[in-house]
């Protein structure tokens, strides 16, 4: 709950301090998502979800080229061809789904090689971020009691709940998939260029720092997230 209430309250300071800044900017761009997935009962390979993702951030100038970029954004990926993370299960027409809402907070450096026509610009800085949404759709064949299940299934990662007409909640649980925590923190950075104080190009990677799995499963798994973003952006 105090990482809840930190994330809320670092959005609603994003917004204030973008309200109140003539240096504000919009950005919208391609992202990667990607889940390093490590543990007891984990086989195939770690996920890899695609989407975009929109925002607004604000650039305050602290000396020379140096100063603070803070940022709300709101990200979606996905991966229609979901694998299994779960041994004795098998998949097809998965479909993983993944909605965040996301605070970065960069240290930003300008590099001026042409006054008023162009910068380079160097960024470093963690970003918080707070999972709306994220769930696992899929049609299944699994092996439970002796018996062969077929048939299609919802598995909602946050609140660790199945719906199927095929097995109730207390079959499903023990397929073993883990339950997430909606709170997460990144820490990494990226390069871009800035043409006429107006138009920005920009890449950055971002490594999850934070075992997203929740107590009762952490001792067998852990989840980090990364991202890998590429976006355009116009600066105000």
């Amino acid at each position: 709950m105090k990482k809840l209430k930190f994330i809320l309250a670092a959005a609603v300071f994003s917004m204030a301090a973008l309200a109140a800044s003539a240096k504000g900017g919009i950005e919208a761009g391609y992202m990667n998502m990607g889940y390093s997935v490590s543990g007891k009962g984990i086989s195939g390979s770690n996920p890899s979800l695609n989407g975009f993702y929109v925002g607004v951030s604000d650039d305050m100038d602290l000396v020379a080229g140096l100063g603070i970029r803070l940022g709300l954004n709101y990200s979606f990926t996905t991966d229609k061809s979901a694998k299994s993370l779960v041994q004795n299960i098998s998949m097809k027409g998965g479909n993983e789904k993944d909605h965040y809402l996301n605070v970065p907070l960069r240290l930003r450096y300008n590099f001026n090689i042409i006054p008023k026509v162009l910068k380079i610009q160097a960024y470093a800085g963690p970003v918080f971020s707070l999972g709306l949404s994220h769930t696992y759709s899929y049609d299944f064949a699994l092996e439970l009691g002796g018996q062969r299940l077929e048939g299609a299934v919802k598995y909602n990662y946050y609140t660790g709940k199945f719906k199927s007409d095929v097995f109730d909640q207390d079959e499903a649980q023990e397929a073993g998939l883990p339950a997430y925590k909606r709170f997460d923190m990144a820490l990494g950075g990226g390069l871009g260029i800035e043409l006429l104080n107006f138009l920005e190009v920009k890449v950055g990677y971002d490594w999850g720092l934070v075992n997203r799995t929740k107590a009762e499963s952490a001792a067998d798994i852990s989840c980090t997230r990364d991202m890998l973003y590429l976006a355009v952006g116009f600066r105000f």
